[in-house]
């Protein structure tokens, strides 16, 4: 089989969302990824930002702005034993002690699916990037893991995960972190039937992101640590890092 010009890159092979927000006004944003997938919808009003380089992201309010893509256009980011890669720019604020922010999830609380935030224990001065699979049908109903560092109000910085089996790995500005997990490790998610969140929690009313993002991007299959240093040194000259 042929490959085309696009998949000539080879972190465009087996991309399945990728959301650079480069229409720059409006209220619906554009997947690049071959998927294409349709409905991308920015509801509140986040903000439009044209940084200093010259690229665009965008700016939630951390109150009501939010993007969703309807599940029906979305039913291969539907996650159980696959591996799969999420990396997101991200230049977040701080919203206080174990409030977190949603950055991009498909899921629904101890029922189903995926989930990836960022949350604070200010009491502890802690910052973590959590990641979490959900699933009705295994006791514990939710299993986690988590990388800590990620300090709020402290400029851009790119988050990169990747799930293999029962343990992801997370990814800051490239490099690998130390990770902490549960005692079962990250069992598969079940089945999920769900929009696509990102910067809200599933049920759109809470856990609401503060800051910028840009570029959130899924992928079916394992990133490698090369390809993680690849995307972070391609992109950082915009952001500065």
């Amino acid at each position: 089989m042929s490959i085309g010009t696009f998949d000539k890159l080879d972190t465009n092979r087996q991309l399945l969302l990728s959301l650079p927000f480069r229409e720059g006004i409006g209220v619906i944003t554009r997947d690049v990824a071959k998927p294409g997938h349709l409905g991308v919808d920015l509801v509140g009003f986040p903000s439009w930002v044209s940084l200093a380089s010259g690229i665009g992201v965008l700016d939630f309010d951390g109150a009501a702005d939010y993007i969703e893509c309807p599940f029906g256009n979305c039913a291969d980011l539907d996650f159980t034993s696959e591996d799969y890669s999420i990396t997101c720019w991200v230049n977040h604020y701080n919203t206080g002690h174990f409030q977190p922010k949603i950055l991009i999830a498909r899921y629904g609380v101890d029922l189903d699916g995926w989930e990836t935030y960022l949350e604070s224990n200010t009491t502890l001065g802690i910052h973590y990037l959590e990641h979490r699979h959900h699933h009705v049908s295994l006791a514990p109903d939710r299993d986690g893991c988590f990388s800590t560092g990620w300090t709020p109000d402290s400029g851009w910085a790119f988050a990169g995960i990747t799930r293999h089996g029962l343990y992801p790995q997370h990814y800051r500005n490239g490099l690998p972190l130390d990770m902490s997990y549960g005692d079962d490790g990250m069992r598969d998610p079940d089945a999920c039937n769900r929009d696509l969140v990102i910067g809200t929690r599933f049920t759109k009313g809470s856990n609401f992101y503060l800051g910028q993002m840009w570029d959130p991007r899924v992928w079916l299959g394992e990133l490698t640590a090369i390809q993680m240093m690849s995307l972070y040194h391609k992109d950082q000259h915009w952001f500065g890092v």
